[in-house]
């Protein structure tokens, strides 16, 4: 089957399904804000599974998404990329963005560039790929917690500061309970993340989310 041809292409690898959801979320985002392009999803018969596809008068981006789940199966996120993006639309010039949590405002960055990581970066390496690294420094549930007005009008809280309690997860979950409901990861988390103030959370992340808008709906 002859694919539409892709003026670029490009492909998340997320550390869980939590961070797929916000990333959604956020495509979502750019996409209104930029009427000039066309935002789709749509199932593809030849990898057979759904692909997204941001399409204006001058580009067509294909957009693939793939959550590892746990972080032991991170190294077969370069055979999902090798063989259900790069085979399959040869000649794509793609951006490959690495969505991960770095569990600890303390963390050190640069363990990301070894063992199972440095495996899955050598595999993903060549030409027409570039690699870009949306760490959140501790956890996504972190970045949840910019808006807290947001997570406050959704558990309909009177509030507008929520007391932190350890990690982001921790503090969500506890905040959570304070009002008789139970936080979830995943895609239950969808309708809370789906609440939140996005452009707060793009102004006050120390991740370049712009860069998400920039590839997936490119200017020129």
């Amino acid at each position: 089957m002859k694919h539409h041809s892709y003026s670029s292409g490009v492909a998340f690898i997320f550390e869980g399904e939590t961070e797929q959801i916000f990333y959604e979320r956020l495509l979502s985002h750019f996409s209104g804000k930029h009427p000039e392009f066309s935002y789709t999803n749509t199932f593809d018969d030849v990898v057979n599974d759904f692909i997204s596809v941001s399409t204006s008068a001058d580009n067509s981006v294909i957009i693939r998404m793939n959550s590892v789940k746990t972080i032991t199966q991170v190294t077969h996120s370069a055979d999902w990329f090798n063989y259900n993006c790069k085979k399959v639309y040869p000649g794509v010039k793609w951006t490959i963005f690495l969505c991960y949590d770095t569990d600890s405002h303390l963390a050190d960055i640069s363990k990301f560039h070894e063992g199972d990581w440095l495996t899955l970066r050598r595999k993903l390496t060549g030409r027409n790929i570039e690699i870009i690294d949306l760490a959140a420094r501790a956890m996504i549930e972190d970045l949840l917690l910019y808006d807290m007005k947001g997570i406050c009008t959704y558990l309909g809280a009177t509030q507008q500061i929520i007391p932190r309690k350890g990690s982001g997860k921790n503090t969500l979950k506890q905040f959570f309970r304070e009002y008789g409901k139970t936080y979830h990861e995943g895609e239950r988390a969808l309708d809370l993340i789906w609440c939140l103030d996005i452009d707060r959370i793009i102004q006050c992340s120390e991740i370049q989310l712009n860069l998400v808008g920039e590839r997936c709906f490119p200017l020129s």
